[in-house]
């Protein structure tokens, strides 16, 4: 609704911080992003990261990462597919193109990397030919 009514696609913009490191020891490195903004609520979305003018496609978590986490803080990570480059005190922007599934706690990490790898497959099929740039 939000993107009907903006004519765009609704986004998030703030700073990468240093998170946890989380995301890269599962082998799916993010960028945490710290923003002032409202958010569209916990889950794994699909969309397109923005550095520096550049698109890249890209799956975000919302939430409190209920399986590695037990301190209940609100994230937002940023997992740029096929991406390498450090992106400590840049500004990144996601732009929310589709919601994949709502926030989930699994058995373990095993279970937890397995969905991550479903969610990048999934953010690649939804992507295809939603291109914002």
């Amino acid at each position: 609704k939000a993107a009907e009514m903006l004519l765009r696609p609704f986004y998030v913009e703030g700073r990468v911080v240093h998170g946890k490191a989380l995301g890269r020891t599962l082998g799916f490195p993010t960028a945490n992003i710290k923003h002032d903004l409202i958010t569209p609520g916990r889950g794994v979305y699909a969309g397109w990261a923005e550095r520096q003018g550049q698109f890249y496609p890209a799956v975000v978590n919302i939430g409190t990462r209920p399986t590695v986490d037990t301190h209940g803080e609100e994230t937002v990570e940023c997992h740029i597919l096929d991406f390498s480059d450090d992106l400590y005190g840049e500004d990144l922007k996601f732009h929310f193109i589709e919601k994949i599934r709502n926030e989930k706690k699994f058995s373990g990490k095993i279970e937890l990397e397995e969905q991550i790898s479903k969610d990048i497959a999934s953010a690649r099929s939804l992507l295809k030919g939603k291109e914002i740039r």
